[in-house]
């Protein structure tokens, strides 16, 4: 049985509000060519994500490396939050 105060929040990317990290739990998209784009990019399940910017595109920064990508792409990420 849970407890109180335990909660997990996930969320796909373009849901996510600045500075928020997470994990990514999931990446999907009709599109195959998005996928495996985002995973030649280093985008792996399981891999800590920040986003760092919303606006005029997303920026999101996974180990060190910053990459830019548009709100179609963004949505294809899901994460677990962790702050």
């Amino acid at each position: 049985m849970l407890t109180q105060g335990f909660s997990v929040h996930y969320s796909p990317l373009d849901y996510m509000g600045t500075k928020t990290q997470g994990v990514i739990t999931a990446i999907s998209n009709k599109d195959d060519r998005i996928v495996k784009k985002l995973l030649a990019m280093g985008v792996h399940t399981g891999m800590q994500i920040t986003l760092e910017q919303r606006f005029p595109s997303f920026v999101i920064r996974v180990g060190q490396t910053r990459i830019a990508i548009d709100k179609s792409i963004a949505s294809s990420i899901r994460v677990r939050v962790t702050t």
